[in-house]
């Protein structure tokens, strides 16, 4: 249970946001608070990549009144609130032991400093840029005059969405990229009936993306390449789409997780091999169509240092509060490779 003595759970969750800022995440992305309420004080906050029920089992032994899971443990929605459903199952331990959960997800992806960044790290890869741009900050100012008792609820909104966030009482104002600005007007009107007024700012700031796409210090075969990431992330198994295993690359492009998606993007940046995971049959057959070689670590070994990363930024940003930061020791890798 939480310490009466211990942080506000906002201050640590404005930590959280710091590090991996809620307006980076991708469009329709599963993120932010899913479980608990921001009025409480913690003093134990667990990281993870998965929240299972043996995670959320560990958080309840250790005392954490936090989790942040960087995969969302309400990813789809709930049918029913039947306990021995194993997803309903987790949230009941949640609850019932008054565990907060924060979910970074693609916010994580995206920040400099982040999962992709740390993929491109383990690759070698040197002069790196993103692999597909997800938007820019500070192009849009949105503001509005809160309805009498809705301003602290459309100002966690817009701090959730936003770049920044200026309040005086009940007039408040978010700066954010154009597309979230649309977005977050029109779930304010809907849900409060207020219309904000919206106006583009002149902007120069510097654009965001997910993946990375770089160069190796000099050329290395597919078949080295993937070899060492086999060691390096620790990965089971590593799956490899080649004409010729032994050709050598030295531009490569990333993208932890699920990567299918962004075939097309790593082909057009000029990739010679992609690195990524959750590689299905018929994108293989695609990428060796189109020559791009493709290295699948897997996911999980694709993301597996987020826990250290979420650790160590958070235990930076709260070096001075009375809290303990700990990494979840459960192995939540699914597969065993015979």
């Amino acid at each position: 249970m939480a310490d009466p003595t211990g942080v506000p759970l906002e201050r640590v969750l404005s930590a959280v946001r710091e590090q991996c800022p809620p307006r980076y995440a991708l469009d329709g992305d599963k993120t932010g608070l899913q479980v608990g309420r921001t009025d409480r004080r913690i003093d134990r906050v667990l990281t993870t990549l998965d929240l299972t029920l043996e995670v959320a089992e560990e958080a309840r032994d250790l005392g954490a009144g936090l989790i942040v899971s960087h995969h969302a443990v309400i990813f789809r929605s709930l049918r029913h609130l039947r306990t021995d459903d194993f997803k309903v199952k987790i949230l009941e331990v949640l609850l019932k032991h008054e565990i907060a959960v924060y979910v970074p997800h693609t916010a994580m992806d995206v920040v400099a400093g982040g999962m992709n960044d740390a993929l491109a790290a383990a690759v070698g890869l040197l002069e790196t840029r993103f692999l597909e741009e997800t938007g820019r900050d500070a192009g849009v100012l949105v503001t509005l005059q809160a309805p009498a008792g809705t301003a602290d609820a459309i100002a966690s909104l817009c701090q959730e969405r936003g770049e920044s966030l200026d309040r005086e009482g009940d007039r408040i104002a978010a700066t954010l990229d154009a597309k979230r600005a649309r977005s977050l007007a029109q779930a304010i009107e809907k849900r409060w009936g207020v219309e904000p007024h919206v106006l583009r700012l002149e902007s120069h700031a510097p654009r965001r993306g997910i993946g990375r796409v770089g160069k190796l210090s000099s050329p290395t075969s597919l078949l080295d390449l993937a070899t060492r990431l086999k060691t390096e992330l620790e990965a089971p198994g590593v799956r490899l789409v080649a004409l010729d295993p032994g050709a050598k690359v030295k531009k490569v492009a990333v993208l932890c997780g699920d990567g299918r998606s962004f075939l097309n993007a790593a082909c057009f940046a000029g990739a010679q091999a992609f690195v990524t995971g959750d590689v299905d049959h018929h994108t293989a057959l695609e990428a060796r169509a189109r020559g791009l070689a493709l290295i699948d670590v897997g996911h999980w070994a694709s993301e597996r240092h987020v826990s250290t990363l979420l650790c160590e930024g958070l235990r930076e940003r709260l070096a001075d509060e009375p809290i303990e930061i700990v990494q979840s020791t459960v192995d939540t890798q699914p597969f065993r490779f015979l």
